[in-house]
């Protein structure tokens, strides 16, 4: 049985302006064994099934005040959605203030809660729990991310504080490990913003640019704001220091980060900052981003680079304003550059018939060599673009200028197109007589200007395009379109462009099919306008998609074009062939080939060999090269477990043929302790400008998050070695 009807009456009564809340909060009663409601609205029920926002309570018994809404849940009592699972013996509820406090209780915060800020779910055991949106406390209890009956650790805390997106807090926190008490600390703070996280324990290991290092991240609180510092001791660089502190201070949040080492390898200092702001100001969403980058060694040293940007934007119901300004720096070796830009954008509709779009962009580069200035460039565009419908056409009225400001030097200009204006008019067959044959329409008129030294030139413009609807079979299906494009120019020119597509397809057997393709693109005459030249194209392909059986595909396709033989040059296009084969859903094998049809030369071959199981994944991609008779490439990926052990071990390589040589070797055995996970990891990335080669050691409990550089290329790519259809 569901009561909704009578709770939910209760609850919108009306209260005092003074007291009445934004949004009326109702108890919904799905089920009751006994349920009594007086006059006054004070509720009392047993063996209760009850949902209040995205929460299901449950309960033996539950006492309250539909009024005030309030009430008070007892006995096996059960709070369960939002990411929360919760049980205790009692659970006070206030649907006004969406605050729920229970007792003898413990919870466990899922990923979903916390936004998957964490990777695991974290358990709440303790005296007493309470929370509200985004936020859940506990007084005297445990937390652990180990979720079996007897942990392997767990910390036992006066009190915890989590708060989404921001932080976990535990203060008067013990740590216990195996049934031993292992330390004893005032604080622990736990970022759970990802910009944060920089790992929970140190990381200790050997590199060729740092020496034997040890780097730590600790995190704090500052107020109510968590932030994490690092401490990195490295043999050869010396001693790095840093900080990323959230903040939220008056309407306003952020992020800063900083760090600082005095190099001594290279005997230079290194900074690196940056900053992330928002906040409110005058009704606008201000927001602030600055980076600054100098001597890094992950760069190169002797290289300062820094950039801003600050936006104001705001929206209302019918458009919206946005005023940005930015600015970048770079300068190495006595060479710098430094550009800005400052816009204006806005966005206005009236109705549904006709809307404003304009904006506006001073832009600046420079760039100086030994002192001197060697290029310098400034302009100022604006544009602006009026449009609106009718019941026959759709029109709209452009204009743009690109206007020089300051002094031009080094031989260099911006370029563009000036719109001074353009008129469009635009249409179809069923707006102006009534009949449906895929027909779209366009006339224009616009006066136009090449920059940098172009002369206006007026333009007449009609486009008719035709996209006529073809019926078909189930197996044979035919589409077509043309296109016929109409220019007038005041210099006495005039062109037109022919452009036709035609698409067939024949299908059959399991999803296979034949299909062929032909393309038309010719322009005759001549326009003066650089915007309006357009190729030619007269080229017809072909193509085979054979699903053999459930285990092999085939694919083939190729083209050829039917004005190379004018141009000189080579009619057909590469066969390129493929076939995929899967004979069970854990291996998968993948071959292609190109074949040069004018030469009769056989281009290449890639084999990609790819395999999964529950304890065993492999990619393997190689690349043959028929001309040169040697394989050009071949990369490896693989994560297995090794003899059910709780072993895994990880690799990435990638070699090239042609040099001979291993660009990127990487190893990681990680040995798995349930809820914590010890690693060892090798990289060796030689291609860069310094040299990427380490082992490093982790212990870390694995629901938190890291910062992990397995399967990362010393330029922050990642070494993919998938392969698939490549046409």
């Amino acid at each position: 049985m569901i009561l909704y009807a009578g709770i939910a009456f209760a609850q919108q009564q009306q209260l005092p302006a003074e007291t009445r809340p934004r949004k009326v909060e109702r108890l919904d009663v799905e089920r009751f064994s006994t349920l009594f409601l007086d006059a006054q609205n004070n509720l009392l029920a047993t063996d209760i099934l009850a949902h209040w926002r995205e929460y299901t309570i449950q309960a033996e018994s539950v006492e309250g005040n539909l009024d005030r809404g309030e009430y008070l849940f007892q006995g096996r009592v059960t709070l369960e959605g939002g990411g929360i699972d919760a049980h205790g013996e009692m659970l006070r509820l206030n649907v006004r203030r969406r605050l729920w406090q229970m007792q003898g209780a413990g919870a466990d915060l899922l990923p979903d809660f916390l936004k998957n800020q964490l990777r695991g779910t974290v358990r709440l055991s303790g005296q007493q729990l309470q929370g509200e949106q985004q936020e859940a406390q506990m007084q005297r209890g445990e937390v652990t991310t180990c979720l079996l009956e007897r942990p392997h650790y767990h910390f036992s805390a006066s009190s915890v504080d989590v708060v989404v997106d921001k932080r976990l807090v535990a203060r008067g926190v013990s740590l216990s490990a195996l049934d031993r008490k292992l330390f004893t600390l005032p604080t622990l703070v736990v970022p759970l913003d990802k910009r944060l996280s920089r790992g929970t324990l140190p990381q200790v290991g050997q590199s060729v640019e740092e020496g034997y290092y040890v780097k730590t991240a600790l995190g704090y609180l500052l107020g109510d704001n968590a932030g994490t510092a690092r401490i990195d001791l490295m043999q050869k660089k010396g001693i790095g220091l840093g900080i990323d502190q959230q903040y939220l201070w008056k309407g306003a949040a952020g992020l800063l980060s900083l760090y600082y080492l005095n190099d001594r390898s290279r005997a230079t200092r290194s900074v690196t900052a940056q900053i992330r702001h928002e906040q409110q100001l005058l009704g606008f969403n201000a927001r602030l981003t600055g980076d600054l980058r100098s001597g890094s060694y992950l760069y190169y040293s002797d290289t300062r680079a820094s950039s801003w940007q600050m936006s104001l934007s705001r929206a209302w119901s019918s458009g919206n304003l946005s005023i940005l300004s930015r600015l970048s720096q770079q300068s190495s070796a006595g060479y710098s550059t430094d550009s800005s830009t400052s816009s204006l954008r806005w966005n206005q509709r009236w109705g549904t018939r006709a809307s404003l779009t304009f904006s506006t962009d001073l832009s600046r580069f420079r760039s100086q060599s030994g002192g001197e200035v060697r290029s310098q460039q400034e302009q100022l565009a604006t544009q602006a673009s009026l449009s609106g419908s009718s019941s026959k056409f759709d029109w709209s009225l452009a204009f743009n200028r690109i206007v020089p400001v300051g002094g031009q030097t080094g031989g260099f200009t911006f370029g563009g197109i000036e719109k001074t204006p353009e008129l469009l008019l635009s249409t179809t067959d069923r707006r102006l007589f009534g009949k449906e044959m895929g027909l779209q329409m366009q006339l224009g008129l616009g006066s136009f200007r090449e920059l940098p030294q172009g002369s206006p030139i007026q333009r007449i413009l009609f486009e008719a395009r035709w996209n006529p609807t073809t019926s078909g079979g189930e197996r044979i299906s035919l589409s077509t379109s043309a296109l016929f494009r109409q220019v007038f120019t005041s210099d006495g020119t005039a062109q037109y462009i022919l452009q036709g597509n035609t698409d067939w397809q024949l299908r059959f057997g399991q999803n296979s099919r034949w299909y062929v393709n032909y393309r038309y693109l010719r322009p005759y005459g001549f326009t003066p306008l650089r915007t309006e030249y357009t190729g030619t194209t007269n080229f017809a392909s072909a193509g085979l998609e054979w699903n053999a059986s459930r285990a092999l595909s085939i694919r083939a396709y190729t083209g050829y074009d039917l004005f190379a033989r004018q141009r000189g040059s080579r009619p057909w296009q590469p066969l390129n062939l493929g076939l995929l084969w899967q004979p069970n859903p854990a291996w998968q094998l993948n071959v292609q080939s190109t074949l040069n049809l004018n030469e009769g030369q056989w281009n290449y071959l890639r084999a990609y060999l790819r395999a999964r199981t529950d304890a065993f994944s492999m990619n393997l991609n190689g690349v043959y090269d028929p001309i040169r008779h040697r394989w050009a490439s071949a990369n490896l990926w693989l994560d297995t477990q090794i003899f059910r052990m709780p072993l895994r071990v990880q690799t990435v390589l990638t070699y090239n043929g042609y040099v001979n040589r291993f660009e990127g070797r990487q190893l990681l055995l990680t040995w798995d302790l349930h809820c914590w996970e010890l690693s060892v990891g090798y990289i060796d990335n030689p291609l860069g400008f310094r040299a990427d080669r380490e082992v490093v050691f982790r212990l870390r409990i694995k629901a938190f998050p890291e910062v992990q550089r397995f399967g990362i290329g010393q330029f922050g790519q990642s070494l993919e070695t998938g392969g698939g259809w490549a046409y």
